[in-house]
């Protein structure tokens, strides 16, 4: 029966167990995943096959397990490790097509940093055979307009290439928030002043509404006093005309009311 890991040595083994610390499976990337999974291994000095072989199966979720359920259930008497591997490999792994039909699919930077693209992109196109040529001229594609023209003239290989997008792009994003706060700071500016102005012409046109109302009042109080002088000391033509003996009135007349 084989031994564990530092079976005779409980510092050491102590040591294993706290230095293995894997991430979640990658289902995207399960060959890189137990990449990482062996430096870890080797980092705390695992090298049995079974005690490799329950880290992973300590590790993955209920959605990948059940890929592995009958070597779980039914472990092989040897090489249980590379058996998992195997199998994880074989069924979350692109196939060359699909890596491929990625690679030529992929439409632009998106979130990425242009370095951050191209090592996707190398990594897609592993054992592909895809010519390096090629791969400069789909990187390229896919980086912004704006700088894809100086970066085609650059004669450098794609990772310097790449590295001079990174501060290209890095260059242009500042400028544009620079731009960008600048349009904030003058689009404020002329609201500020658009707002004083519609505050003054306000302002202005209240007090033109509260001096029409002013001489309105007082024009009403002069007509309303001269009708009443009007209408207090004017004789109608027959009475200022034939005083007692006239025979009709017509008003307005104050002859009545003087008698």
């Amino acid at each position: 029966m084989a031994q564990p890991d530092n079976a005779n040595n409980p510092a050491a083994a102590q040591t294993a167990l706290v230095g293995v610390k894997l991430p979640d499976f990658w289902k995207t990337d399960p060959v890189m995943w137990f990449a990482q999974a062996e430096s870890q291994f080797a980092l705390a000095k695992i090298t049995t096959d079974e005690t490799k072989f329950h880290h992973i199966v300590a590790k993955v979720d209920q959605s990948v397990i059940c890929h592995i359920a009958d070597l779980v259930t039914t472990p092989p008497a040897t090489d249980k490790y590379d058996a998992v591997k195997k199998r994880l490999i074989d069924r979350f792994a692109l196939s060359p097509e699909n890596r491929l039909e990625r690679l030529l699919g992929m439409h632009d930077l998106g979130d990425l940093r242009p370095t951050h693209l191209l090592s996707k992109m190398q990594e897609l196109s592993t054992g592909l055979g895809v010519d390096n040529n090629l791969l400069k001229m789909l990187f390229i594609q896919r980086l912004p307009a704006n700088i894809r023209p100086i970066i085609s003239c650059h004669d450098g290989t794609l990772a310097k290439i790449a590295e001079m997008a990174d501060k290209m792009v890095d260059t242009v994003s500042v400028q544009a928030s620079a731009v960008a706060a600048s349009g904030k700071e003058s689009v404020s500016t002329a609201e500020n002043e658009l707002r004083s102005e519609i505050d003054f012409l306000t302002a202005e046109i209240r007090k033109l509404k509260s001096f029409g109302r002013s001489r309105s009042r007082s024009a009403s109080r002069t007509r309303f006093s001269t009708n009443r002088q009007s209408q207090a000391g004017e004789l109608c033509w027959y009475h200022r005309n034939y005083g007692t003996n006239a025979r009709q009135c017509r008003q307005p007349c104050s002859f009545a009311s003087k008698n």
